[in-house]
């Protein structure tokens, strides 16, 4: 029995910590992920917790003797962790110096530079919920948007990391796209709140985020 549970526990860990990565390994050789100025996969840090509830959901199916009302909720709660699972792992943006790509589970879109009215960017600290336990010397989560709006309305938020949308935002300025600037701080507010977030690297912010 402690041997069961010491490889379960084991398995758990090795899926938690690896899972993340082993679907990054797929879109870097599957789709070529490290060709694209900017590659984000938002809500990838989901399948980490939903394959660690899906083997737990299997295993509890398997090894329990379930009452009338769990044989009911366990395959639905099943189903609903596997299909967010999947979600999760297939849910990307992309953007190259050809095309800006969406891509939703089995949904895929691509546009060109020519269909881009113009782009935003913004940086901000996310407010935080006051919790008693909270160190006051805990920074706030940064928030950082660098968002692509086509003519058709939608829009797309591409930030992945400051040295891409570095270069990103040179290719942007020199394709003549409007670009609209919304961090309203002046050099040293903005210095202020965000050196430790850049680690340093202001001058690339500051044109990203338009202070001057």
């Amino acid at each position: 029995m402690v041997k069961k549970l010491l490889s379960l526990a084991f398995l758990i860990t090795i899926v938690y910590l690896f899972i993340e990565r082993f679907i990054l390994g797929l879109y870097y050789v599957c789709l070529q992920s490290h060709t694209y100025i900017s590659f984000i996969t938002p809500i990838l840090h989901w399948t980490k917790y939903l394959a660690v509830v899906t083997i737990l959901l299997v295993l509890f199916k398997k090894y329990v003797t379930l009452t009338t009302i769990s044989k009911k909720v366990i395959p639905i709660l099943l189903t609903l962790s596997i299909v967010l699972l999947v979600i999760s792992s297939l849910w990307f943006s992309a953007v190259s110096k050809e095309e800006i790509v969406k891509h939703r589970v089995f949904l895929h879109s691509t546009a060109k530079w020519e269909d881009v009215e113009y782009v935003s960017t913004e940086i901000r600290h996310e407010e935080k919920v006051t919790i008693k336990t909270d160190s006051p010397f805990e920074p706030s989560k940064v928030s950082p948007e660098y968002n692509i709006h086509l003519y058709d309305g939608s829009v797309m938020n591409v930030w992945n990391n400051l040295s891409s949308m570095s270069e990103l935002h040179q290719y942007v300025l020199e394709k003549n796209i409007e670009v609209k600037y919304l961090t309203e701080q002046a050099p040293t507010e903005f210095d202020q709140n965000f050196t430790y977030y850049f680690e340093g690297n202001l001058n690339k912010a500051h044109e990203v985020f338009g202070i001057e």
